[in-house]
C-alpha cells in the first residue's frame, strides 16, 4: 500500500496543479459570500462527492471485470496484466494529445461565474454537475485508478486509496479555506495574487502536467512490453 500511495501522490499533485486553478478562484469567490465557510465547503464537496463515488464504482467494477478477463487470458498471455498496461498506454497517449490541444480558458470563466452569488446548496449542485460532466475527460483520475487496479487491493484497500487520492487532489482548495479561517481578510492579497497567476499561467500549467504524466505513462507502458518498465510491476 505504501508504494501505491507514493505513486498516487505525484499523480494527484500534478492533477491538482493542472486542473484546479479555476476551482481556486471559485473557492475564493465562495469565501466572499454571505455564508463564506459553508459555501466554500459546499464547493469542495461538490467536487469530492462525485469524484469519490465515481472512482469507487469504476475501480470496483473494473477490478471485477479484469479478474474475469484474467481468468480467460491465462491460456493466451503469460502475463494477463497486458489489459491494464494497454489501458495505461491509451490514457498516457490521450494526455499527450490533450496537452498539445488544451483549451480551457472559456470553460474556466463559465465555472467561476456560475457559482457567484449562490447559496451553499446551489454551489454544491452546480459544481457537482460540472464535475460529473467532466468525468469522461478526467485522464489523471483514470491514470490513478489504473495504478490502483494494478495493486490488486481488497475493497477496503481500494476505498482507502481513492480517498487518499481525492483528499490530496483537493488539498489546495482545503488549504485556501483554512488560510482564510486563520488569517481572515489579511489573506485576501495572497488570494488575489494566486487568482491572477492562475488566470495567466493556469493553461500552461495544465498542459505541462499532461505532458509530464502522459509521457511517464506511455514510457512505462512501452517499457513494460519490452521488459523495462519505469514503474514497479508489483505496487502493493
Amino acid at each position: 500500500m505504501s508504494t501505491l500511495l507514493a505513486l498516487l501522490t505525484p499523480i494527484a499533485l500534478i492533477n491538482s496543479l493542472a486542473t484546479l486553478p479555476p476551482s481556486m478562484a471559485g473557492v475564493v469567490a465562495s469565501l466572499g459570500s454571505r455564508q463564506p465557510y459553508l459555501t466554500a465547503i459546499a464547493f469542495i464537496a461538490g467536487k469530492f462527492v462525485p469524484l469519490f463515488l465515481f472512482g469507487l464504482l469504476l475501480a470496483i467494477g473494473l477490478d471485477t471485470a479484469f479478474d474475469r478477463l484474467t481468468v480467460t487470458a491465462q491460456g493466451v498471455w503469460r502475463d494477463p496484466g497486458v489489459f491494464l498496461v494497454s489501458a495505461q498506454l491509451i490514457i498516457g497517449a490521450a494526455m499527450l494529445f490533450l496537452g498539445y490541444h488544451l483549451t480551457r480558458a472559456s470553460e474556466q470563466r463559465r465555472e467561476n461565474k456560475s457559482t457567484a452569488g449562490m447559496n451553499p446548496l446551489g454551489v454544491f449542485s452546480v459544481v457537482a454537475g460540472a464535475t460529473l460532466l467532466g468525468l469522461p475527460g478526467a485522464l489523471f483520475y483514470f491514470a490513478a485508478i489504473d495504478q490502483i487496479l494494478r495493486a490488486d487491493l481488497t475493497v477496503t484497500g481500494i476505498v482507502i486509496a481513492i480517498l487518499f487520492y481525492n483528499v490530496l487532489y483537493l488539498s489546495p482548495l482545503i488549504l485556501v479555506v483554512l488560510m482564510r479561517r486563520l488569517f481572515g481578510t489579511r489573506a485576501d492579497p495572497l488570494f488575489s495574487a494566486l487568482t491572477r497567476f492562475f488566470q495567466r499561467w493556469g493553461k500552461h500549467l495544465a498542459s505541462f502536467g499532461f505532458y509530464c504524466l502522459g509521457g511517464v505513462l506511455v514510457a512505462d507502458a512501452v517499457g513494460w512490453f519490452i521488459g523495462l518498465p519505469l514503474l514497479p510491476v508489483n505496487i502493493r
